[in-house]
């Protein structure tokens, strides 16, 4: 079944998408100062490493190579072999040795011309040209002894591929699996981890699904910072980073006018709409929030647009400010932020709507919303039970929403609608709580035993210049990660746990929004 999860992966990827997973490849087989080289200036190197006092090359193509499609290569190939110019970290003192890699094969007069072309290297004492094509990934990634995932394939591997496979993955079963990293080396993390990632994101986008192949990323980020061991952390963290980006850019493509319209959401969620129209509102306004953070500093104008359109999206669909449980309290942080950079008021706009959704769900006579572990049962049963004789749950005061809410409030100085929604959170006996994370190891971990759960937060009833609302806004957790810039970092944690947030970070990106 890897096998066939691998070449399945060869078959559908996208060449951007293909670029991390490859670097893990060489990683993992040895290859040292390995470097994506791709762009303007690559002259045919889209990656570069070293191995046994040997300058390696490569140029990565998608899909099967025919003539056509060889004719146009020809070019690139050649600088690849010869040209000295490139990446800053490529040696041209050392022997070379260029690579083409394909998923595909080489079809067709293609193999002629490949054969041709080295025969014309060797004539001129140039580098001969090396193939990497589908079988000789699939062997180097699964079919050889030793390599990056034979060693690692076990039952969590399978079952969740096949739980891809079968439509029935959860962003909850993805965190779970995603756990074994957390347990790991880095080094391994850096080869076999981004490559088992990079497999389930492909398997999750062929179901249609990927809002969860942009939580696997995350997760991924999230054990780049766990892990055991000190080196690669901003490598794996980068990687998770991009592969993030590159399915979240799907989905802003897949964002159009449709979602736009007051009723065209809803359309999409068939009778079950009451649940998940919410849970699609808020997903679709967390990724996208999430994407236009980490573009801030690349790609100022498409992050700008990604915030208008979210703009729009807040104002045409409710369900973004009516998260259905705790779980998807940390929804609001990235949306609210990326609302803010745009549009202020619609970012005060969408607080002070979940204000109103989180109390009028936490009325006395209500259950109350359910946690961040419960099951999707006692969600439903929360949001919508109460009117039924046959439900019957325990009022639940706690709350995580509450917490996320007077927090970016706080963050954004928004004084009014802080004051107003400690007064009503506080009139519905409404308990605000957070976990206080240790500034260690722990903080990334679920289980992490030096963090401390703290139950109906003292606010302070208004904002004052200068005081901390919360004793948790001095909280040192997530710190080190602001410290090197990698704030988003952070945000991308809380996603993927879902339980936690570092308030560090949401002041910090509000107060340097790149």
């Amino acid at each position: 079944m890897l096998d066939d999860a691998v070449a399945a992966w060869l078959d559908s990827v996208s060449e951007r998408a293909s670029y991390e997973p490859l670097l893990a490849l060489l990683r993992a087989r040895g290859y040292s100062d390995v470097h994506l080289a791709h762009g303007q200036r690559e002259f045919g190197k889209d990656i570069v490493a070293k191995r046994h006092d040997t300058q390696w090359a490569f140029q990565v193509k998608v899909g099967d190579i025919g003539q056509g499609e060889w004719r146009e290569l020809d070019g690139q190939l050649n600088e690849l072999r010869v040209v000295d110019l490139g990446h800053s970290s490529f040696d041209a003192t050392l022997s070379r040795r260029p690579v083409l890699v394909t998923t595909g094969r080489l079809v067709g007069n293609a193999s002629d011309l490949f054969r041709e072309h080295n025969r014309r290297a060797r004539e001129r004492d140039e580098p001969e040209l090396t193939l990497w094509d589908r079988d000789t990934l699939i062997g180097y990634l699964s079919g050889e002894p030793g390599a990056v995932l034979r060693g690692s394939i076990d039952a969590a591997l399978l079952a969740t591929l096949g739980a891809v496979e079968e439509r029935k993955a959860t962003t909850a079963s993805i965190e779970v699996f995603s756990h074994r990293w957390t347990e790991w080396d880095i080094g391994r993390v850096s080869g076999a981890g981004v490559i088992e990632a990079a497999l389930i994101c492909e398997r999750l986008k062929s179901v249609e699904r990927i809002d969860l192949a942009c939580h696997m990323a995350l997760c991924l980020v999230r054990a780049a910072w766990a892990a055991h061991g000190s080196e690669s952390r901003a490598a794996v963290a980068d990687a998770a980073g991009l592969l993030f980006e590159t399915y979240a850019l799907q989905l802003w493509h897949e964002c159009d006018e449709r979602l736009l319209r007051e009723k065209g959401l809803v359309g999409f969620s068939g009778a079950s709409a009451w649940v998940t129209y919410p849970i699609r509102c808020c997903r679709i306004a967390e990724l996208l929030g999430l994407l236009a953070i980490r573009l801030r500093p690349t790609d100022t104008e498409l992050a700008l647009e990604i915030g208008r359109w979210l703009v729009q999206f807040a104002h045409a669909q409710p369900g973004v400010a009516h998260p259905v449980s705790d779980a998807y309290a940390v929804c609001l942080i990235p949306a609210a932020i990326t609302l803010a950079a745009a549009d202020r008021d619609a970012a005060i706009d969408l607080l002070r709507a979940t204000t109103v959704w989180l109390t009028d769900a936490s009325q006395p006579e209500q259950f109350g919303l359910a946690g961040t572990d419960t099951t999707p049962a006692e969600e439903i049963e929360r949001l919508i039970g109460n009117p039924l004789d046959s439900i019957d749950c325990p009022r639940r005061p706690m709350s995580l929403i509450a917490t996320v809410l007077l927090d970016l409030c706080t963050a954004l100085g928004a004084s009014e609608l802080y004051a107003d929604a400690h007064n009503d959170i506080r009139a519905c006996e409404i308990a605000p709580m957070i976990i206080r994370l240790d500034d260690g190891r722990d903080q990334y971990l679920r289980a992490g035993e030096a963090n401390q759960l703290e139950l109906n937060i003292d606010y302070a009833d208004e904002l004052g210049d200068g005081e901390l609302a919360a004793a948790h806004h001095a909280d040192r957790a997530g710190s080190k990660l602001c410290d090197k810039h990698r704030v988003w970092d952070l945000l991308a944690i809380s996603s993927a746990l879902r339980d936690r947030y570092h308030y560090s970070a949401i002041a910090a990106v509000v107060a340097n929004p790149n």
